[in-house]
């Protein structure tokens, strides 16, 4: 049997917040936690304060009229894509396995994705959170990605953890139609519809911490 690992991101704890905490959607909430592991923002709960940072300040005049009636992850990126942070952006939609073969690869570079998703008994019930990592099985020095590590913004706190949920798959993934989603309080499966990933693809704007 080979070891279980993690291979996150980042192991920052406050990458969590409530979706009330920032006043906003689901979607915002991953784009603001993609953008703190980046660096180009503090952290997401100070993302509406009007003492957070410039970029914080920015991105959130920029998402704000997305909480009522939410936004696909498409329009997403090309917000963000306008806020000139020096970041890159690659997005896929489509099939389940597509969008999971995408997220994989993204992290395994080291890039933070935005999924969306529904469960497959609600398929109108559209949900975004930030994949933050992978974990699987290392045997004879070969990494084997068996889940992909979430932060989801509507669920419980996850403590001294980095994430609060997974999406499972099987190793061999590329036919599957929908994966386990897995919280502290329930599972059940879901299809992913999009993707968006996240780089640095020149200097940006980093985000100073206040002293």
């Amino acid at each position: 049997m080979g070891m279980i690992v993690h291979k996150l991101l980042s192991a920052r704890t406050d990458l969590y917040c409530s979706q009330g905490e920032i006043s906003g959607g689901c979607a915002t909430h991953a784009a603001a936690a993609a953008l703190s592991i980046l660096g180009i923002i503090e952290k997401p709960s100070g993302l509406s304060s009007p003492y957070s940072g410039r970029n914080a300040r920015r991105l959130w005049r920029k998402l704000k009229d997305a909480y009522a009636d939410g936004i696909g992850l498409r329009e997403l990126g090309q917000r963000l894509d306008e806020l000139d942070f020096g970041l890159s952006f690659s997005f896929v939609a489509g099939a389940h396995c597509r969008v999971l073969d995408f997220a994989r690869a993204a992290l395994q570079k080291g890039h933070p994705v935005v999924l969306g998703f529904a469960p497959c008994a609600a398929s109108r019930h559209q949900h975004a959170v930030l994949a933050s990592g992978l974990a699987g099985t290392v045997t004879a020095r070969r990494f084997r990605a068996s889940s992909i590590l979430i932060v989801d913004s509507s669920e419980a706190h996850p403590g001294i953890a980095p994430h609060n949920a997974r999406l499972e798959f099987s190793p061999d993934a590329t036919r599957e139609r929908s994966g386990l989603y897995v919280t502290t309080r329930e599972s059940y499966r879901v299809t992913l519809s999009a993707a968006l990933s996240l780089r640095i693809a020149r200097s940006g704007r980093p985000e100073r911490r206040r002293l």
